[in-house]
């Protein structure tokens, strides 16, 4: 984004500015891995990206980056899905509260906070260590409007008193091995972010890379949910919108794209972006097969989910 709105972003992006700065002067490489519970925690620089990597403590491996930080543009969303996240401003226009379950480098968070002066942007994440890592490399600043707790998310959401509501409740956590942790796919735990949203909230599911199980995810989810919009991406995962607001026609969903496009000067097509939206119905591939298909509680974990 180029053009700000307001006195207000500048100078709050000026301190980012400012926080990474030393960023730049860096060679491009490994600049920090530390091991954090099964995990090894990297940040890496290539140019002007530095990406936060979480692979296995054993192995090493891992398939899938965290976050990424354009050191020249920190405020921009670098991988397809957060971009797509921001079509729950299709339901939520102005939201006022939103939680993020997985907070990795922050970048999404960090975007909610800059872009949205009156929303509290509330997260929650196991890893205390990679919470410290997105303040020292990823220009991560809390206040009153910017929160993080280590803690589960599920955990964290289910000691919120009922009177507490989310407008838009963001699920963003997975192993490097592109599974959804299990307990953050069931009914039941839908039905809980369900009785957090307000009026006409919005949740925002990122599926990872599995697609075996990202059908039976969504049916799951329309167990609880009137109405389940699906972004396949061509990086192979996927996003889910999902609320009990009235189904909006896709011209609707096209035009409030537009408007949010142009309101906030995105440089990349949300536009684009929200024609991409589809119903189960116009997925031949989940249609084929959707009966057959599970619906997640936490009682049992199906087999193979987790291989």
């Amino acid at each position: 984004m180029t053009d700000y709105k307001g006195d207000r972003l500048p100078s709050k992006l000026a301190l980012i500015y400012q926080q990474i700065n030393w960023l730049q002067q860096q060679p491009d490489g490994i600049l920090f891995q530390e091991n954090s519970g099964d995990n090894c925690i990297a940040v890496k620089k290539i140019n002007s990206w530095l990406l936060l990597l979480l692979a296995d403590r054993e192995t090493l491996i891992t398939n899938v980056a965290q976050s990424i930080l354009d050191l020249n543009n920190p405020l921009n969303l670098i991988f397809p899905y957060s971009r797509a996240v921001l079509l729950a401003l299709v339901w939520k226009t102005l939201p006022q509260k939103i939680y993020v379950i997985g907070f990795g480098g922050g970048t999404l968070p960090s975007f909610f906070h800059h872009y949205f002066a009156n929303a509290i942007v509330e997260c929650a994440d196991i890893d205390q260590k990679v919470v410290e890592v997105a303040q020292k490399f990823f220009g991560i600043q809390f206040d009153d409007r910017l929160k993080v707790a280590i803690q589960d998310g599920r955990e964290y959401l289910a000691q919120q008193s009922s009177t507490v509501k989310n407008d838009i409740i963001i699920v963003d956590a997975g192993f490097g091995s592109g599974y959804m942790p299990y307990r953050l796919v069931t009914q039941e735990f839908y039905q809980l972010c369900k009785t957090r949203l307000s009026s006409a909230g919005v949740l925002v599911v990122h599926l990872f890379h599995k697609q075996e199980f990202n059908a039976a995810a969504v049916k799951t989810i329309q167990t609880v949910f009137a109405q389940a919009y699906i972004c396949n991406l061509e990086t192979g995962n996927s996003i889910v919108i999902a609320t009990n607001a009235p189904d909006l026609a896709k011209n609707e969903i096209f035009l409030k794209a537009e408007l949010i496009q142009d309101f906030h000067n995105l440089e990349f097509s949300l536009i684009g972006i929200s024609l991409e939206l589809k119903k189960v119905a116009q997925l031949p591939e989940w249609v084929k097969n959707w009966e057959t298909l599970p619906i997640f509680t936490d009682a049992e974990i199906p087999a193979g989910y987790l291989e």
